[in-house]
């Protein structure tokens, strides 16, 4: 006997109604996610505590407030080195402070990162992620040519070049862009430096209030590399 089509394409409607029903009961709703996932977003914490001081990153930067809490003992708590002139215009070692932060990985290690601060005695605070982020290469200055002998190299704990001293002058290098040079310039006893002021509007602070400058180029035995 023939079905009509109407019928028989309800009879079919409702099979895969029913295979639908039953595959979702038995897998228990949506597969969790692979390993390669992105993590979900870490909830914002907030503690109280007293300064008890800052720390500074390879670059000689200040990116870290030090906070003694209650629960918690002694807390270190991140913060980008630009917002650094920010958080230590409010605070400072001795004041009683409220910090929102949250996790965030750094170097492959789960740390803490500031996102906001308030002095509760002054009721001054800033909000980190209202700050915006420094030019890459400062748009004010011109850049300057040095010529540094026997170069005093900065390093990170990797062995990698940060910086160069020379007396009160300190000469940042982005990380990670003078690895290839790197033996020329330990080997080098003079070496020729394009360089732009970053002055202090950038919100950095140098933890030894030396002179900083960004690295364009480096000259070695008559030849110039672009480091920038």
């Amino acid at each position: 006997m023939k079905l009509p089509n109407r019928w028989l394409l309800g009879l079919v409607f409702a099979l895969l109604g029913l295979l639908a029903f039953f595959a979702t009961r038995h897998t228990g709703g949506p597969p969790p996610p692979g390993p390669g996932a992105a993590p979900a977003p870490e909830k914002e914490k907030t503690a109280f505590g007293i300064v008890k001081g800052f720390k500074s990153n390879p670059h000689l930067d200040v990116n870290a407030i030090q906070l003694q809490t209650g629960p918690s003992g002694m807390l270190t708590i991140d913060f980008l080195p630009h917002t650094a002139q920010a958080v230590m215009g409010i605070t400072a070692p001795g004041d009683s402070v409220k910090v929102n932060y949250d996790a965030h990985a750094n170097d492959e290690v789960v740390g803490y990162r500031l996102r906001r601060i308030r002095n509760q005695g002054s009721g001054k605070e800033v909000a980190l992620d209202e700050l915006p982020p420094p030019p890459d290469i400062p748009p004010n200055h011109a850049a300057e040519y040095f010529s540094i002998h026997n170069p005093n190299l900065i390093l990170d704990e990797y062995g990698g070049i940060v910086a160069i001293r020379s007396g009160r002058l300190l000469f940042h290098f982005k990380p990670g862009l003078v690895d290839d040079l790197l033996p020329l310039i330990k080997t080098a006893s003079q070496l020729g430096l394009s360089a732009v002021w970053r002055d202090d509007h950038f919100g950095f602070v140098n933890v030894n209030h030396d002179k900083v400058y960004i690295v364009l180029s480096v000259t070695i035995d008559n030849k110039t590399f672009l480091v920038r």
